[in-house]
């Protein structure tokens, strides 16, 4: 396994203006000594073709590898209009992860309703009917991937979205019937299924290290990454570790922590 960070490790960061991307990929390089990293369409303060140009020159400068590009989206948008608009921003980033030669694309299935990030939430749609035109959107954007290369990595996340558990995913996946829609297990995913990852090994192309709250030596408090790295282990899972910081410490205190920490677990 190989360790790499997602930027929003370093959202907090970035929303301050303490960090622009191009600065965060040279912390990723020199400081962390990573051997990849995950672009997050939050991050990126342009995707214009020259930016795009300046952006994979510098990665490849500083020997990173991109893990994978991850972008924000819903297709559990409520109207027809939200998710064509959803679909639109999936095939947009799966051209700028073409572009900068990154082999997987991070998206989400989504949200009922809405997604997290949005000011005003709805409650109370309809998961069931939402779910089939959430597949809708998934085909079309799965062709548009297979088209141009590029493998399309869905995510399990929280109780409130529609892929939480391993039933969850081999139900999409499935109904999907696309070769290039494989999945990015969310570490956090454990804690709504612990048989996660053996469930669904054989469709796993990346993995979100996801840190909650550690103790000095970067091990989480909450979730079990004996366990967790014995099954990513047992499974052959050969791809990224792609560690999300979420914890309340200072990110460029606790980063270093988690990256020592996964090392020594790795014997890297």
């Amino acid at each position: 396994m190989k360790i790499g960070c997602s930027s929003w490790s370093f959202h907090r960061a970035f929303e301050a203006g303490k960090l622009t991307q191009l600065n965060w990929i040279k912390l990723c390089a020199s400081k962390l000594s990573l051997d990849g990293i995950e672009l997050l369409d939050f991050h990126f303060p342009s995707t214009e073709d020259s930016y795009l140009k300046q952006l994979k020159r510098l990665i490849i400068e500083n020997g990173l590898t991109i893990s994978c590009v991850s972008v924000s989206n819903n297709f559990g948008a409520i109207t027809e209009r939200q998710r064509n608009k959803e679909v639109d921003k999936v095939k947009k980033w799966t051209m700028i992860a073409y572009k900068l030669g990154a082999p997987i694309l991070r998206i989400f299935a989504g949200w009922p309703g809405s997604a997290p990030w949005n000011e005003h939430p709805i409650e109370g749609a309809d998961k069931e009917r939402l779910w089939s035109e959430m597949i809708k959107c998934m085909k079309e954007c799965s062709r548009y991937a297979e088209d141009i290369g590029v493998v399309l990595a869905v995510e399990n996340h929280d109780d409130k979205g529609f892929i939480r558990t391993s039933q969850d995913i081999r139900r999409l996946v499935e109904e999907v019937g696309s070769d290039w829609v494989k999945i990015n297990i969310d570490t956090a995913g454990y804690l709504y299924d612990p048989m996660i990852v053996k469930e669904v090994k054989h469709l796993i192309v990346h993995v979100h290290a996801k840190f909650l709250n550690i103790d000095e030596k970067g091990n989480d408090r909450i979730l079990n990454y004996d366990k967790i790295l014995n099954d990513l282990s047992e499974i052959a899972y050969n791809g990224f570790l792609s560690i999300e910081y979420e914890g309340t410490e200072d990110e460029f205190l606790a980063v270093p922590k988690v990256i020592d920490f996964l090392r020594g677990k790795l014997r890297l």
